[in-house]
């Protein structure tokens, strides 16, 4: 193996760690996200269990449903995310290893295959990103329709949340 190719392969394995490192950040960042999450629907729950016992809040129950469903769905959609995540690391640390086969046995083909599964654990990760994306921009959506149901309760008049000019000011009145 001349220099040139040995060169070429530490760049290579270089690239994959870094690859790896980067997963494993991202990784850690989405585990932590789900514990939130996780961490948040027991909450509710434990909320929502302790407003059984009281017959007149049957609108909280609902709205308490409602947090219920839609923390559960951002569960699910934040255990995809770690399980692409997952499959992405999987592709570069096998992509990590072809290279290091590849400096003990002169094959060309294990060089090219690294390269692809190093092609297709970047595309899913990127994908893995997409879907934590998604889930992150829906993330209000809770917050915005509980303050709209608080709205259309009957609440007293003195109690009533009014949203002034941006959708982040409230003012309670």
């Amino acid at each position: 193996m001349s220099i040139d190719d040995t060169t070429q392969l530490i760049q290579l394995i270089l690239n994959s760690v870094l690859m790896l490192l980067a997963c494993a950040f991202v990784l850690g960042g989405l585990l932590l996200r789900r514990s939130v999450i996780e961490n948040r629907l027991q909450i509710t729950n434990v909320e929502y269990f302790q407003s059984l016992d009281r017959f007149d809040q049957s609108n909280r129950l609902l709205m308490l449903q409602k947090q219920i469903r839609y923390l559960q769905q951002r569960v699910k959609s934040a255990n995809n995310g770690i399980l692409v995540m997952y499959y992405a690391f999987i592709l570069f640390v096998s992509s990590t290893f072809a290279l290091a086969i590849r400096t003990v046995f002169s094959a060309e083909w294990l060089v090219t295959g690294s390269m692809a599964l190093f092609v297709a654990g970047t595309a899913i990760l990127l994908f893995s990103v997409a879907i934590v994306l998604v889930d992150l921009h829906q993330s209000d959506r809770p917050f915005w329709q509980e303050m709209r149901d608080i709205l259309a309760s009957d609440m007293p008049r003195k109690r009533r949340i009014f949203l002034i000019r941006s959708r982040r000011k409230v003012v309670v009145r």
